[in-house]
């Protein structure tokens, strides 16, 4: 297939390289050149605008920051449609607001195209290994035409309903993945202040109902004080954000959401923003004095 990508960082980069390693014939845009001219190297044409990344693609995937990039990358001077081809999908894989979404689809379909989500879980070493999770909203039919290049980028895919429900279900999903890691931060600072070995905490733990996927994957990096950036505390500062702005608009509480942001912001008041959030240990240990 012909395919367009617009936002190669720190997920975008690997996520376009399974595409065009599969096969697929592959257009890139990145206001940053590096990670566009290792693309190239792999095969990846280089475009000057998004614009021109859609032109002649029969699917353009976003990979951007925020919901006013997606506008603009979408519906902005030199965005994807002033040149996007009748039929041309457009595939929004960041995370964002799930009326942002709706809001484009609707602009998208208006100029003869279609859109539909597909934010992805886990990070950046499953986007290496082309093994994230994905999940869609839109049309069937949609979702069904895009599916040879997200299987490149994903092993997990599910169809949660329209435009607008992928979002949802991501915005739940670091929610809650935000909130264990903010607990098993705090479990850590507790223990340690009590005197306990961190080796014998996880296994203590991995032998009960505590267990998780965050302290099983993050251990032998927060043992280590590695917190080189996988996901950023940034990143999830941000998604926690999004995620509470529309909990409150559904009228939804959520206490431990609130102290989880309240904990990140923490963090990047700090300075490690451009850290692993798993750096949520460390603003844990310096409230506590650990």
């Amino acid at each position: 297939m012909r395919v367009g990508f617009v936002g190669c960082g720190t997920m975008g980069e690997h996520m376009a390289r399974n595409i065009v390693g599969k096969g697929h014939e592959l257009a890139v845009y990145d206001i940053d050149v590096e990670p566009l001219r290792r693309l190239q190297e792999d095969g990846a044409s280089i475009r000057q605008r998004p614009a021109d990344v859609a032109s002649g693609s029969e699917i353009t995937v976003l990979m951007v920051v925020n919901d006013r990039q997606v506008r603009d990358v979408i519906a902005g001077e030199n965005g994807l449609l002033e040149e996007l081809p009748p039929g041309g999908i457009v595939v929004v894989m960041s995370t964002v607001t799930p009326g942002v979404c709706v809001e484009m689809a609707e602009v998208v379909r208006a100029a003869g195209g279609d859109l539909m989500e597909a934010p992805v879980v886990l990070s950046q070493p499953a986007a290496v290994a082309g093994e994230l999770g994905i999940y869609l909203g839109g049309a069937p039919e949609t979702c069904e035409k895009a599916m040879p290049v997200l299987r490149c980028m994903g092993k997990n895919i599910i169809r949660m309903g329209d435009v607008g429900q992928a979002m949802a279900m991501k915005l739940c999903h670091n929610m809650m993945t935000a909130t264990i890691a903010q607990g098993v931060s705090e479990m850590i600072a507790l223990g340690t202040k009590a005197g306990l070995d961190f080796d014998d905490m996880e296994t203590a733990v991995s032998y009960g109902g505590g267990r998780n996927f965050f302290l099983d994957s993050k251990a032998p990096t927060i043992r280590a004080r590695d917190f080189a950036a996988r996901f950023s505390l940034a990143n999830m500062n941000k998604d926690m954000g999004l995620t509470l702005v529309f909990a409150d608009s559904l009228g939804v509480s959520m206490p431990a959401g609130a102290a989880t942001k309240q904990a990140a912001s923490m963090g990047m008041a700090a300075g490690m923003g451009e850290e692993d959030f798993s750096a949520l240990v460390k603003v844990a240990e310096k409230a506590s004095n650990v």
